[in-house]
């Protein structure tokens, strides 16, 4: 009988030893635990949302490596550097050109061949003639004066889009090309805004007298070639002056106004052009001073 009740005490440990034992979890061969069915499932890694870190590395991608918060922006990148450059009324192309290179915008050649040869697309492009063949420089009048940001070391069509940008704003739509000419003669002639209206007057009274006046006889027409275009000669590759004197050269050879503006004016020489005052003035004249005569009638020692 004592062996029976002994044998049953035995058995019932080793019933309750199995079921302990079941209730454990066990490890796997890779490490993790493996979860009892009523246990959540977690994957270890960072959800899209931006959930918790339970498994990735804390330390930072290594160098060179492609992560989510460095791929929109490259690893390193130079800051471009900016420059401010005044372009003044009356600049003419190819001071222009040399002003930007002067200041590392671009260079003086590759301004002056894009002016000639890029297809640009800005309207003010639409206001020049389509045979620009008799101008020295096609986008002459329309680099508008103005301040102006610039990249350095940027392309120089990019620089000229700027300022053709601009002239579509303040020129295309407002001033025809003939007036865009005569106000660059009226700015290469005289600095003086109210001087500006009476010299507009006389350059008026002569168009509208070409009996008397079959050319106009502005000095300023032939001083465009032999001192501005005569310097990027060398440049352009070819005999500009030479290629271009009979289309400019207003004293005794183009009757009217020139082939094309002989500077960028501004706009109170457009004003100007547009609003001569109201003279009977047909010469004027300064003296070394920058003091003008205007007169009806020839001056003693003038030119014109």
């Amino acid at each position: 009988m004592l062996y029976k009740r002994l044998l049953a005490g035995c058995l019932a440990i080793l019933f309750c030893l199995s079921a302990v034992s079941c209730g454990k979890p066990t490890h796997t061969a890779s490490g993790s635990k493996t979860a009892s069915p009523s246990s959540s499932v977690s994957s270890g890694t960072s959800s899209a949302s931006g959930g918790s870190d339970t498994g990735a590395s804390s330390q930072p991608a290594p160098s060179g490596t492609d992560s989510s918060a460095s791929a929109a922006q490259p690893a390193s990148s130079a800051p471009r550097v900016t420059v401010t450059v005044t372009i003044p009324e009356g600049f003419s192309v190819p001071q222009i050109a040399e002003r930007l290179q002067a200041n590392g915008v671009c260079s003086e050649t590759d301004f002056l061949s894009a002016v000639n040869k890029y297809p640009f697309t800005e309207a003010s492009l639409g206001a020049i003639p389509y045979d620009s063949s008799k101008m020295c420089f096609r986008l002459e009048g329309y680099l508008f004066p103005d301040t102006y940001q610039f990249y350095q070391n940027m392309k120089a069509q990019d620089a000229i889009g700027k300022m053709l940008a601009n002239a579509d704003s303040r020129i295309v739509g407002k001033y025809s090309f003939q007036t865009v000419i005569l106000a660059s003669i009226i700015e290469k002639e005289i600095p003086d805004p109210t001087g500006m209206k009476n010299v507009s007057s006389v350059f008026h009274n002569r168009l509208n007298d070409t009996k008397q006046f079959p050319y106009l006889g502005s000095d300023a027409t032939v001083k465009y070639l032999t001192t501005y275009i005569h310097g990027v000669d060398t440049a352009m590759g070819s005999d500009l002056v030479d290629t271009y004197k009979y289309y400019y050269n207003t004293d005794n050879r183009v009757h009217g106004l020139p082939a094309g503006p002989i500077c960028n004016p501004g706009l109170q020489a457009l004003d100007a052009a547009t609003n001569p005052a109201n003279t009977n003035y047909l010469y004027f004249a300064s003296d070394a001073g920058g003091n003008y005569t205007f007169s009806a009638t020839p001056i003693p020692g003038a030119g014109s």
